[in-house]
């Protein structure tokens, strides 16, 4: 008999076995080729600070940079939207609900199992990060610090990290969501127009504060040592995106559970 447990194990093996998973994982690429190029001092890497970089914010920057590039959130949009509307279009999710009655669980266990995968992908990303950085870009002394982290900052840098992170958790779970009512290719493109518009309102005052890009941004641009404005940001993003993630997760259940297979 089937339970979460067993669904989860199963989908993580699946999704280890999908291409777009593993295209994912060019984001490996961002760290690897900055590195690279400080250490030969390319004239297409440019550094900008006062302070020199240090091997956990060297890491945090790359996720930044990552986080900055859409294609990403595309690719795993793409992932999670497969993962169940993929299933459901091709009748394959039959395997599941013929031999496990409660379709709440064999949701909640796509879910747990993208947001696991993913996560593995932020662990090799750190670890390549700091990998790469003391292979290569420690060498420039006028710029990079041999330091792994500086103690009055890592608080920041590490909100700064999770407040990314967030965002992507949201972007599997709404896709999910849109899964359950529409073909994969259709969920993708609305959960793309619904993003961006999401970056467009964190420009304006007047409702930037329903934009979890607007407490990235501002995470992004204080001072590392500064906790006290770091906590609050955090604090409002993570309730931003936990309501966001809740509600999807909510009607994504609810749709999955009445809907015709």
């Amino acid at each position: 008999m089937l339970n979460i447990k067993s669904i989860w194990n199963i989908e993580i093996r699946k999704l280890l076995r999908r291409k777009d998973v593993w295209i994912m994982l060019t984001m490996l690429g961002i760290p690897s080729l900055y590195s690279i190029g400080v250490f030969f001092n390319s004239s297409v890497v440019v550094f900008s600070g006062d302070e020199k970089e240090y091997a956990f914010s060297f890491f945090v920057n790359m996720f930044n940079f990552v986080n900055m590039i859409f294609i990403y959130f595309f690719i795993l949009s793409l992932i999670a939207a497969r993962t169940l509307g993929g299933e459901i279009e091709n009748k394959s999710i039959l395997l599941y609900t013929q031999r496990m009655n409660d379709r709440k669980k064999i949701y909640k266990a796509k879910v747990l199992s993208t947001i696991a995968i993913f996560t593995l992908m932020c662990v090799v990303f750190f670890i390549v990060s700091i990998l790469m950085f003391y292979l290569f870009a420690i060498h420039r002394e006028d710029i990079i610090s041999s330091e792994f982290i500086i103690k009055d900052e890592l608080l920041t840098l590490l909100l700064w990290f999770l407040s990314m992170y967030f965002i992507y958790l949201f972007t599997i779970c709404f896709s999910t969501m849109l899964s359950s009512f529409f073909k994969t290719n259709t969920a993708v493109i609305i959960f793309s127009i619904v993003f961006i518009i999401f970056i467009f309102i964190s420009k304006f005052p007047a409702v930037k504060y329903f934009s979890f890009q607007y407490y990235v941004s501002e995470l992004g641009e204080i001072d590392f040592a500064d906790t006290s404005k770091a906590l609050p940001l955090f604090l409002a993003n993570l309730g931003l995106v936990s309501i966001y993630s809740f509600i999807c997760n909510f009607i994504g259940i609810k749709q999955f559970e009445r809907r015709d297979l």
